[in-house]
């Protein structure tokens, strides 16, 4: 899941379909050994080592209970997922299960490389939280991909370098840019030290985030009704002056755009920054270098991004990594088998218990079980896992990519991303000084000439 940083496409749909003849002839082929034992390989992007260790344990058991299955995990950072998986598409070699991100279910599942995994979703029964599962029920009935673990992006602040502006409020008191920007700036002037805002700009993925985040939150769209893409808009233009003045009024850090996710994360347990977008891993980093910070006191977090003067309401991502397996490797029936196993409670509570303020739980009867209450991590940060259900909840939050839950059926949205023309357009305008309309017009002739082509129209 996010909390990552990364800068790079995991695969691009243009390049699926020129792939797609090369790889599925025999994908996974060598999977199946020759004494009939069955090896099933597992991609997943999370790297932290209880993480891996957890999943290791529950290998281990179902290596016990199944003789004659062997399963392999292979921890894959964002960066390298990209070149890895389009390498293991060339070379006909997948793993029979693996993460990806939401948008990249429909640009799999369009080239017909998915194996529906219905059992797996009807092992899960009604404790599947049902706006996880609704985001890969496709329209020929099958479920494609089941979320493993999930979370919500929050408004992460320091209510101590707040305080030293009274008068400004909080970020939970704001409601439209103009207010984020007053306020931003009153905490900036306020602390020698510290900006009222910091971004991650450092990764196309964060930038790509920022971007369609407060397009969505001032009522705009990345794609039109008919699925073509819009960039060359009011309210994109609003997006780029809100990012202009952030700048040029010093609410916004003027490093922003050199640091990584992790920076940011640092920025604030250090005082650097008094507000974030973060996700719940940020808990272990404000642990390890700000100790004495109480969370809940001097950390807190609030649900409510500031809205554009073209929106009505705020739109948050919703990280919520699905697993995947592949149509034809001669043991997808074993991968699926594998998940099924993977979501038994105790197995999963393995899992989530790992990072739990990062990895929640899909199960909903978890987040009560008293296991997973007594976790330190819920104990200490309960309060954050608990704004997260609540934006969850609100069904304002949509992943990646995504500014209407109808762009999720486009299989195209990798393409957007991993082109990166949202990320230049930033880029020339807040730090290149280039003109707004030119900068505008000349990413949407971009993302015309690359997208055209794969309308279905």
């Amino acid at each position: 899941m996010r909390a990552k940083g990364r800068g790079t496409v995991l695969v691009a749909a243009s390049s699926l379909a020129l792939a797609s003849s090369l790889a599925l002839a025999s994908c996974g082929g060598d999977s199946t050994a020759e004494d009939g034992r069955v090896e099933i390989t597992v991609w997943h992007t999370e790297s932290t080592p209880t993480t891996v260790e957890a999943l290791d344990e529950i290998i281990a058991d179902y290596e016990a209970a199944n003789p004659g299955v062997t399963v392999s995990q292979e921890s894959v950072g964002w960066g390298d997922l990209q070149v890895k998986f389009q390498a293991a598409l060339a070379a006909g070699d997948l793993p029979e299960i693996t993460q990806v991100e939401p948008m990249f279910v429909r640009t799999l599942y369009s080239q017909d490389l998915l194996v529906p995994l219905d059992g797996v979703v009807d092992s899960l029964g009604d404790d599947y939280l049902p706006e996880l599962r609704d985001m890969f029920a496709l329209p020929d009935g099958h479920d494609y991909g089941v979320v493993h673990a999930w979370g919500t992006d929050s408004v992460v602040y320091r209510a101590d370098l707040y305080a030293n502006a009274p008068g400004a409020g909080t970020p939970e008191d704001l409601e439209t840019w103009d207010d984020s920007v007053e306020q931003w700036q009153a905490v900036s002037e306020a602390n020698d030290d510290a900006y009222g805002l910091m971004l991650a700009g450092d990764a196309a993925h964060n930038v790509n985030e920022e971007t369609y985040l407060w397009l969505g939150s001032n009522g705009g769209r990345l794609f039109d009704d008919d699925g073509h893409v819009t960039i060359d808009t009011q309210e994109m233009r609003e997006v780029l002056e809100y990012w202009v003045e952030l700048r040029d009024s010093g609410a916004l850090s003027p490093a922003w755009s050199s640091q990584t996710y992790a920076d940011s994360l640092s920025a604030l347990a250090l005082g650097e920054a008094a507000t974030i977008f973060s996700f719940g891993r940020a808990t272990y980093t404000f642990e390890d270098q700000a100790p004495d910070l109480v969370p809940g006191e001097d950390i807190k977090v609030t649900a409510n991004r500031p809205v554009g003067p073209s929106g009505d309401e705020w739109i948050t991502q919703l990280d919520a990594e699905p697993w995947v397996v592949f149509k034809d490797s001669p043991d997808a029936d074993a991968a699926s088998d594998f998940l099924e196993f993977f979501f038994e409670r105790q197995n999963y509570l393995r899992w989530i218990g790992s990072v739990p303020t990062q990895l929640l739980p899909v199960r909903a009867s978890l987040f009560d079980d008293p296991e997973y209450q007594a976790l330190p991590e819920v104990r200490n940060w309960g309060f954050w896992i608990d704004q997260q259900r609540q934006m969850l909840e609100t069904g304002r939050a949509y992943p990646l990519m995504v500014t209407r839950p109808s762009d999720l059926e486009l299989p195209y949205l990798s393409d957007l991303y991993g082109s990166e023309i949202l990320v230049d357009m930033v880029m020339e305008v807040v730090e290149g000084g280039k003109d707004i309309d030119e900068a505008m017009s000349d990413a949407q002739a971009r993302a015309d000439e690359l997208l055209s082509p794969l309308y279905a129209d």
